[in-house]
């Protein structure tokens, strides 16, 4: 088997980098192999589901389309899909079968550490001297103590991973990444209110839920989504100290600047829109209903996004004492968005209706009766702050739990 110079390993795993199936976990490399499929286009692609591998001047692999992901398992904690290792195994088991690429991706000891990518020695600290390979988790030093944390952590605990060539002397190494989402941008409301938001890149996933996934409804049917264009989305709920600034009042019911503004109907939130485009450079929206559950899952399968715990990731009914709490408090999930599930629903721009079996950017049906919720709140339900949980009410209608964030399509 040919086996072309090592240049550079990267990973792009916001959540999954790679999904195996069950029986790849048990030991199947052709189960393992079969459960990754390459996209035909760009259009294709999931940006947080890519793996790419760069031999020289040859590149193979990149992106890689996860056909499923892999089912919470006995030994998962949390609802994690994939170790770091998990992902390794199944690039072995995949490149194995093409002769123009090396037997063994990543090489394992007896003991089971990881010793070499491509033939290349590898060092979790970044060894001293001599050409070796090294890893940055977010552009920075790894943060695992030893080979096995780093070799079990689930993907969805970091943003970005990257395997890095050393200098021969210790010099600096060449970074090479993946384009993912999690860029940043600030944006200063009417008022002086800075808002937060983060870009998502464009991707396909599967929007709503499997029919196995407990406590989903009959108008969550899962069916695939691509979403050709990128677009801009709060990282947070929009405040009442950013609803003030805009609008000059504050109609919560739970007061607290940083608290998200409640009380607020689809309606009010386009005034918010319009006056808040009087002046932006770049003009905001409501999210549709399919940017939002991407922008919400981050590329997980799971009924709960992060964690895969909702006591990490929500305030709902079980936890919030009855009421709102200030955002950005619970963990955010893998792109960095914080309460997609509780504390306040939020209006998407679509009028409610039946899902599509295959769409692109949809946009829901172009007239219709109740304006969607999506997220869960304060007041909810475990089973109704799920990813896919979707509610319609009336755009005219006010109540404490319902609040929204902005997205713009404008880079």
């Amino acid at each position: 088997m040919h086996t072309p110079c090592w240049t550079k390993i990267a990973f792009a795993c916001a959540t999954a980098a790679v999904a195996i199936t069950a029986e790849a976990r048990n030991g199947s490399a052709q189960a393992a192999a079969a459960a990754i499929i390459v996209a035909d286009t760009a259009a294709q692609r999931n940006p947080v589901t890519e793996f790419a591998v760069d031999f020289g001047d040859v590149k193979h692999l990149s992106p890689w389309k996860v056909r499923r992901r892999f089912p919470r398992s006995g030994g998962a904690k949390g609802g994690q899909l994939v170790t770091v290792r998990d992902a390794m195994e199944a690039v072995n088991a995949f490149v194995a079968r093409d002769d123009e690429m090396p037997e063994h991706s990543f090489t394992f000891s007896a003991d089971g550490a990881l010793v070499s990518i491509c033939d290349v020695p590898f060092a979790l600290d970044g060894g001293k001297g001599g050409k070796c390979a090294t890893v940055r988790v977010d552009g920075a030093a790894p943060a695992f103590p030893d080979m096995a944390t780093f070799l079990s952590a689930p993907v969805r605990d970091f943003g970005r991973m990257e395997f890095v060539m050393a200098g021969a002397k210790g010099g600096a190494a060449k970074t090479v990444g993946l384009p993912t989402s999690g860029k940043t941008k600030t944006i200063t409301l009417p008022g002086g209110a800075a808002m937060e938001m983060i870009w998502c890149e464009p991707g396909t996933f599967m929007m709503g839920s499997p029919a196995t996934e407990v406590g989903r409804f009959e108008d969550e049917p899962l069916h695939r989504v691509t979403l050709t264009k990128g677009f801009w989305l709060g990282k947070y709920e929009v405040t009442q100290h950013q609803w003030q600034s805009v609008m000059g009042s504050n109609p919560a019911r739970f007061k607290g600047d940083d608290f998200p503004v409640e009380s607020v109907s689809w309606e009010d939130c386009q005034e918010f829109i319009h006056k808040a485009n009087a002046v932006l450079p770049c003009k905001v929206r409501l999210p549709t209903e399919a940017e939002w559950e991407y922008a919400c899952r981050a590329g997980s399968g799971a009924a709960v996004s992060g964690s895969g715990t909702l006591d990490e990731m929500a305030w709902y009914d079980a936890n919030s004492d009855s009421r709102t709490h200030s955002v950005g408090k619970n963990q955010a999930n893998a792109w960095g968005f914080y309460d997609m599930h509780g504390n306040v629903l939020e209006w998407c721009a679509d009028w409610f209706g039946k899902a599509d079996a295959q769409s692109v950017d949809p946009k829901g049906p172009p007239v219709g009766t109740f304006r969607v919720l999506r997220g869960g709140c304060w007041f909810f339900y475990a089973r109704d702050c799920r990813s896919a949980y979707r509610l319609k009410r009336d755009p005219a209608l006010r109540n404490a739990i319902y609040g929204f964030r902005i997205a713009s399509s404008e880079k």
